[in-house]
């Protein structure tokens, strides 16, 4: 390790060996452990555990997992883990684009990788996949007790393809997968993998629910930006305690641990790469309220464009008509953001004069777009043209780009030949 990245290490609390780490109050199961169905403790483990408690063997060899299990009551932030599996079927529906998802069969799924960059030449040398387990059969439909986390661990590169295979017979059971960015960079880069490996995968053939995009809708324009960190400590209260590590070392800690063998590192990475998970299942609880109980004006939007991109109008309005009631006279930019997407919702059903008042308020705040639809509005479908005149002149006195300000320069001027004429002819 260069020294430039040892002391970024340093600084940031990393040290050989665990001296200097926290211990958790919980005990990691003995490496000699195998299969059993909840083979391990129920919090995080200790930094003196092994690095993986389960064996599995594959047809390419053996593959190493580590395996913690949580009671479904355990605390993550503000949530409960079960409280996931409380929303009904429509609310999961909404946070996917209408796909079913099934959060009792499905698997939330991060990676840790030797790269952000994906591409043939990037390893993904932990997976964690955490899923809900029910107790012993003694119904029909056995209550779940618990959520169990895995994470599949490369202990040596050359052991990858038995790493994929486990990884793969474990997928195939699943119905849903649940990722943060999982569609741009986690499932790409498994399947390159599995590519490579000449293994095809069951991962094709789930369900995917990705975090990333409904999270953006509810909230980016509240919070900025829409890191899983980011959500954490602004919505989810999760504060991660000082095992955890900043992800853009954790390649230089799989290089490193590979060289000296020393787990202290690989240690942080799967705490890292365990509460990453966790999170997941918070945050499905945390967009499922936003969804079915919208409380912010970002929340609102995303819920009535839901709505909308489903051709239900109705639910849509009512949405925008209780987001602007909650808003009052507050937050301007809100307050333009709900009249807006209230207007173009209107517009799109082709009710012109309903959207007409939702766009002169929004004109009356200094939109010039908002102008410029009264302006269309009234001299096609009103054929009030000196309404429309007005209304284009003060778009014009708005516009800033000066292609803008020359397309309402043009309408200007058309208005004004066309008034100029009617008053020709009204005077013959």
């Amino acid at each position: 390790m260069n020294g430039d990245i040892r002391d970024r290490l340093r600084r940031l609390g990393v040290h050989k060996g665990a001296a200097d780490l926290k211990p958790a109050t919980a005990r990691g199961d003995s490496p000699s452990r195998r299969e059993s169905p909840h083979a391990a403790s129920n919090d995080q483990p200790p930094v003196s555990a092994p690095l993986w408690n389960l064996e599995q063997q594959t047809a390419f060899g053996v593959a190493y997992l580590r395996r913690t299990v949580y009671p479904a009551q355990h605390r993550h932030g503000s949530w409960m883990l079960q409280q996931a599996l409380d929303h009904p079927q429509r609310v999961l529906e909404r946070l996917n684009g209408g796909a079913p998802v099934d959060l009792r069969r499905a698997v939330f799924l991060d990676t840790e990788t030797t790269g952000l960059a994906g591409g043939a030449g990037t390893l993904v040398f932990l997976v964690g996949l955490g899923y809900f387990a029910a107790g012993p059969a003694g119904s029909a439909e056995p209550e779940i007790d618990s959520f169990i986390v895995d994470q599949y661990f490369l202990h040596e590169p050359a052991q990858e393809a038995a790493m994929l295979a486990a990884l793969d017979a474990h997928l195939s059971g699943r119905q849903s997968l649940v990722t943060f960015n999982g569609r741009g960079f986690d499932v790409p880069l498994l399947e390159t993998r599995y590519t490579l490996a000449r293994i095809a995968p069951a991962l094709s053939d789930l369900a995917h629910l990705d975090l990333l995009l409904p999270a953006r809708r509810a909230w980016r324009s509240e919070l900025g930006s829409c890191s899983l960190g980011s959500l954490e400590f602004h919505l989810l209260a999760v504060r991660r305690d000082q095992q955890d590590i900043p992800g853009f070392l954790i390649p230089e800690l799989y290089r490193e641990y590979l060289h000296t063998r020393e787990p202290a590192g690989m240690q942080r990475v799967m705490y890292h790469n365990l509460h990453d998970i966790l999170s997941l299942v918070a945050l499905v609880t945390r967009l499922g309220n936003a969804v079915d109980a919208p409380a912010s004006p970002g929340e609102y939007l995303a819920a009535g464009q839901y709505y909308e991109r489903h051709a239900q109008w109705r639910e849509a309005e009512e949405i925008y008509s209780a987001a602007l009631a909650a808003l009052g006279q507050g937050n301007l930019f809100q307050q333009q953001r709900v009249l807006h997407q209230m207007a173009v919702c209107l517009k799109r059903q082709e009710r012109y004069a309903q959207a007409a008042p939702y766009w002169r308020r929004l004109a009356e705040t200094g939109d010039a777009d908002a102008w410029l639809e009264l302006a269309k509005h009234y001299e096609w479908r009103e054929v009030d043209l000196a309404q429309a005149l007005t209304c284009s002149r003060a778009a014009l006195g708005l516009c800033r780009e000066p292609y803008a300000r020359a397309e309402v320069a043009h309408r200007i001027e058309r208005l004004d030949r066309k008034l100029s004429l009617h008053s020709q002819q009204s005077q013959q």
